[in-house]
């Protein structure tokens, strides 16, 4: 089971990872960069759904335990050098948050269910970033197996059934939105951000391509998304999250080829690793040196950039070798 390599698909989860990178560094006007996360699951749905679908055309079935094991071996080690780096630095670095904190933060980060620390009335002290790891971790746990029941289905009854779920998954976090004392708690919860995810997922299972053309108003929804909603905005967390996520829908059903340039898709390969990385480098210019946003920005990413490579080559494939080229994403 194989996937043709597509540097324009590395070329997005670049865009992704810079964007997040940039609200990190608190770039000025892009109040919603954070959307850069949602962009990454949706890519991630569409990616992961594409491996099932051709496993379950040659076998008719999913293995499941070999599917998780592989998602393991691909995320897990990085993370543990990574967290090991944070426990080490941190007490040094944050001397003001107990030890035991930073332990139970890393603990919590390394098992992946860290995002539902907020609504255990914790929520983690440094690592702000680490969420999307556990949704994207317990989302793997959970979609396999919903979608071989999914493919028992006829299949003119499947893309509409995977609609439902998206509509369903943004309902409840409309719900949430207003409901959840905490807009935060929404955020970072599985259940109410998974929507993204699903809407890759349908993607996968359509698996169309539309005109190079449509890149372009991707781009500008995404750009007008980011640039017009906020974290502390009600509208942000009842629809525009759509916005945003429909916007990286039609940016990938594109997938232009100018989107596949080498250093482009070398940051995509990276993306990972940089995403673990560049926070910390971050933060810790940004709340302890008070680095002007352009100087955190720019040795954020240089420094998540040399980590993420120095990861990806002695961590990250000594692990896992990917059994198809390069298909499935990470931020998780």
């Amino acid at each position: 089971m194989s996937m043709p390599y597509n540097p324009a698909l590395d070329g997005i989860r670049a865009l992704a990872a810079i964007t997040v990178a940039a609200i990190h560094a608190r770039a000025p006007g892009l109040t919603a960069g954070f959307f850069g996360v949602d962009v990454f699951f949706v890519l991630s749905g569409y990616l992961i759904t594409r491996l099932l679908w051709l496993e379950h055309q040659a076998t008719h079935t999913v293995d499941w335990r070999s599917f998780m094991r592989r998602r393991w071996a691909r995320l897990w080690p990085a993370l543990v050098v990574f967290l090991l780096v944070y426990l080490a630095v941190a007490p040094w670095l944050w001397p003001s948050i107990p030890l035991a904190k930073h332990m139970q933060d890393a603990g919590l980060t390394a098992v992946y269910v860290v995002n539902w620390s907020p609504s255990w009335g914790g929520g983690v002290s440094v690592l702000g970033h680490v969420w999307s790891l556990a949704v994207e971790m317990q989302f793997y746990a959970v979609w396999p197996l919903l979608f071989v029941l999914l493919m028992k289905l006829p299949r003119r009854t499947l893309l509409p059934s995977l609609l439902v779920l998206y509509v369903a998954s943004t309902a409840w976090r409309w719900w949430g939105a207003e409901h959840l004392p905490r807009l935060w708690d929404v955020y970072v919860r599985t259940d109410m951000h998974c929507s993204g995810l699903l809407l890759g997922c349908m993607l996968g299972v359509w698996n169309r391509r539309l005109p190079q053309a449509w890149a372009w108003p991707g781009l500008v929804i995404l750009g007008l998304a980011m640039t017009f909603f906020s974290s502390a905005w009600l509208p942000t967390v009842q629809y525009g999250f759509t916005v945003a996520e429909l916007g990286a829908a039609m940016l990938l059903m594109a997938r232009p080829p100018w989107l596949g340039v080498p250093w482009l898709a070398w940051v995509g390969r990276m993306s990972y690793g940089l995403y673990l990385w560049h926070y910390l480098i971050m933060v810790n210019l940004r709340d302890k040196q008070d680095a002007d946003w352009r100087i955190t920005l720019l040795i954020g990413l240089a420094g998540g950039l040399v980590a993420a490579t120095i990861s990806h080559h002695l961590i990250e494939r000594r692990f896992h070798r990917s059994a198809f080229e390069r298909a499935a994403p990470v931020m998780g």
